[in-house]
């Protein structure tokens, strides 16, 4: 009955089309995006489905944790473990299990996913510090290398303007939560700054389900000169997290432990993560441009895990070092309109570890991975743009494994990929364009898909980077004053995922996969105030050939289907969203033999009051107590199917002024 109200609101569309007020839809073609070729690109330019979600709509909705900003989005879906920032990942385009190492982060194009498994750390990064939010679907191999063979999602931050202010803001609501932030931002003279302070506590809807962390970060920009600008950003996260585990479907069903129960109450674990960036700007001319950026990051890990019988506990240390030339030639070549886009990224990441529990190891893995790239869109006539790309990158692992059992370890691995984009760009009426993409992609295993000192051999060199081939085709287009939407159809082919494979309890390549899949979105104004947004995705994920042929990759849901009501009322906007994410087979069920996780609709409303300088904010998350997972797993040898319960209904309250020095 839940998922009725859905259509109901596509079929409210179609019926109320003839009477809405001739208002502009808010629905920007023109609007400036910088991942689609790594310089600032209209939007209607980008050849690729490319959208943005603005501070006014993470604003509107609430959102705290980063995770919950995408959850209305077409083609990405969301898994959050611990229904907390720390264990949530994003997956572009369906790679289910393995999403966190096929979907890239960046931070103002800095990369930010760890070189192992666990991806980026989403919790690390301040709502309050974002302008906006970036999504681009598809490989992005070409611009950024490895990671982004799903897709990318750059954040960018906030830069200071204008005269010095100070914001400053609480949040608090169910489970705890307790989320103040402080900061100071302006431009004096050449000066712009941006700095935040903040704080996210939060006992967490399970036992033993807490996370504490502080951040503290900024963004500077020094204009030296006309053609000469310095920038600086700086961040120091710290958090504190407790370890609630998986239940098993016994334990739900035998009336022994409920929901909120846990079977690891002293499982801990700690971060401490530091990182600086500081890069130069050069403008030669009106033309050309030179982008010099260098990173450095240092990030420490404990954890501390009590199985009953005995007891486990890891400390690692994470360092990056990087440096990313980057030169833009914006000119006409034989009457021709040409922006040349080209550069390096070189990352360098050692990597340090010490376990201690039935072993006591210390491990070090160095990765280095060498860049090349160049982007070039060409304007063939006004309105139809060729653009072309090509990446070539090479990759070292350096591996030395040392243990109380006399073990040692060393090894190396190189591996090189390549990557190359094709698009073409056709805008009509300046309210549209089409575009149609051929693009190829990679990523190379994460450190710990290749090392493992219990396997054999323990460095596997015949593991093998990921590949895929896509093809995409996708419109966008502002069809009525009032309405505005876009479609995407896609095929991609996959050669070499990498997968734990439940049977062999190993890293595997599997020969093929395929991806087919369709995103659409539909923005229409129903009435001065009154805006409707209608988003879904269909996606068919298969394996294409050996022992899984024909099966669904587990953890991809067909369809997801999302709608959202927001109304303007004054100084109120009121916003009512529902989100439906179609059934999924559990991570490690390849052979699709158990019970999937059942599909679920959930509903939020949301109150935003804002009044000169005050703001004040009112969400229920989760309005009907719907009783689900996110996430769900198989133990293939014993059939024993796990799952993290998400939370209940949440309550949230947030005020906010803005003080002027």
């Amino acid at each position: 009955m839940q998922q009725k109200i859905l259509v109901y609101l596509v079929f409210f569309v179609f019926l109320t089309a003839g009477s809405a007020f001739p208002q502009e839809v808010p629905y920007k073609l023109d609007d400036i995006v910088v991942t689609a070729t790594r310089v600032g690109t209209p939007l209607k330019e980008a050849p690729a489905n490319i959208t943005i979600i603005t501070k006014e709509e993470l604003e509107e909705k609430g959102v705290r944790s980063l995770v919950d900003a995408f959850s209305e989005e077409p083609g990405v879906f969301t898994n959050n473990l611990m229904g907390n920032p720390k264990f949530s990942t994003v997956d572009i385009r369906g790679y289910g299990e393995t999403a966190p190492q096929n979907t890239l982060f960046l931070i103002d194009g800095r990369r930010v996913n760890n070189i192992d498994m666990s991806g980026a750390d989403l919790s690390q990064i301040p709502i309050d510090m974002i302008e906006r939010i970036e999504i681009y679907r598809g490989p992005a191999s070409v611009l950024f290398g490895d990671n982004a063979i799903g897709g990318a999602i750059n954040i960018i931050l906030k830069q200071g303007d204008g005269k010095p202010k100070i914001k400053a803001g609480i949040y608090t609501g169910s489970y705890d939560l307790y989320n103040p932030y402080l900061s100071i931002f302006g431009k004096e003279e050449k000066l712009s700054y941006y700095l935040l302070t903040s704080s996210y506590d939060t006992s967490g809807y399970r036992h033993n389900n807490g996370l504490h962390s502080k951040d503290i970060a900024g963004n500077f920009s020094f204009e030296a000169t006309k053609n000469i600008t310095f920038d600086i950003k700086v961040n120091h996260h710290k958090d504190r997290y407790e370890l609630p585990g998986p239940l098993t479907f016994q334990d739900l069903t035998n009336g022994l432990l409920g929901p909120k129960d846990t079977k690891t109450p002293y499982d801990t674990g700690t971060t401490e993560d530091n990182s600086i960036e500081a890069g130069v700007r050069l403008n030669f001319g009106d033309n050309i441009s030179l982008s010099l950026n260098g990173s450095y990051r240092n990030r420490h890990n404990s954890f501390f895990y009590d199985f009953g019988t005995g007891t486990f506990n890891s400390m690692r240390k994470f360092e990056t070092y990087s440096f990313t030339p980057k030169l833009t030639l914006n000119k006409e070549i034989f009457s021709i309109k040409n922006k040349f886009t080209g550069g390096m990224d070189y990352y360098r990441n050692p990597t340090h570890s010490n376990d201690n529990g039935f072993v006591s190891s210390n491990t070090n893995i160095d990765k280095n991975e060498y860049g090349f790239y160049l982007n070039d869109e060409i304007s063939l006539r006004k309105d139809l743009l060729l653009n072309l790309g090509y990446r070539v990158t090479k990759v070292s692992y350096d591996f030395d494994y040392r243990d109380n059992t006399g073990l040692v370890i060393n090894d190396t691995v190189w591996k090189e990929k390549d990557a190359f984009r094709v698009g073409a760009n056709y805008i009509f009426n300046k309210d549209g364009n089409i575009f149609l993409t051929y693009a190829t992609g990679f990523r190379f295993p994460a450190t710990d898909e290749f090392f493992s000192p219990w396997s054999v051999p323990p460095v596997n060199q015949n593991l093998e980077p990921q590949t895929t081939k896509e093809i995409d085709l996708g419109i966008r287009w502002k069809f009525l004053k009032n309405m505005g939407g876009s479609a995407t159809i896609y095929s991609s082919k996959n050669k070499n995922e990498i997968f734990y494979n439940p049977l062999t309890f190993a890293n595997e390549n599997y020969d093929r996969t395929k991806r087919d899949g369709i995103e659409a979105s539909l923005f229409y104004l129903i009435t001065e105030g009154l805006k409707l947004d209608l988003n879904y995705t269909y996606i068919k994920a298969k394996f294409d050939g050996g022992q899984f042929d024909g099966n669904d990759i587990p953890l991809v849901p067909k369809h997801k289907l999302s709608g959202k009501v927001s109304y303007i009322l004054n100084d109120f906007t009121f916003t009512f969203v529902s989100t439906y994410i179609g059934e999924r087979y559990l991570v490690s069920d390849q052979q699709n033999t158990s019970p999937a996780l059942p599909g679920v609709t959930t509903f939020d409303m949301n109150v935003l009051y804002k009044y000169k300088r005050f703001s004040a904010f009112l969400g229920i998350k989760n309005l009907t107590e719907k009783q689900y997972s996110d996430y769900g797993a198989l133990n293939a040898a014993t059939s024993v199917r796990y799952f993290y319960p998400s939370a209940g209904r949440q309550f949230m309250f947030g005020i906010e002024y803005n003080f002027d020095k």
